[in-house]
């Protein structure tokens, strides 16, 4: 069928808009500070320069940040803080960047 990829890219467009527009809502109508929609995906099995394998065979995930919000503007919630700052927006921040194994550890 002629067109379905730009069909599915605006399928997926509308639903991250209104995914963000969930998250804002969250925050907007509680007293929560931060929102944040995680997903978990397979690792992908890739091959570095030296042909090492990162990721494996095993069907390993990984929990992944997929959109956030943060009360204010989002540009101050991502920026880099000074350790005098908000520690909550410094943690927003900190995780928008980071991939965790599913099922180990703490987000």
């Amino acid at each position: 069928m002629v067109g379905s990829g730009t069909t599915d890219r605006n399928k997926e467009a509308v639903g991250m808009m209104a995914l963000h527009e969930a998250l804002r809502s969250v925050c907007l109508n509680s007293d929560w500070t931060y929102s944040v929609f995680w997903t978990i995906r397979p690792r992908p099995r890739v091959r570095g320069g030296n042909g090492c394998k990162v990721g494996d065979d095993i069907g390993s995930l990984m929990l992944m940040w997929e959109d956030g919000f943060c009360r204010g503007r989002m540009a101050d919630c991502l920026e880099d803080m000074d350790a005098g700052e908000d520690p909550v927006r410094k943690a927003f921040s900190k995780m928008s960047i980071q991939l965790y194994n599913y099922g180990e550890g703490w987000v």
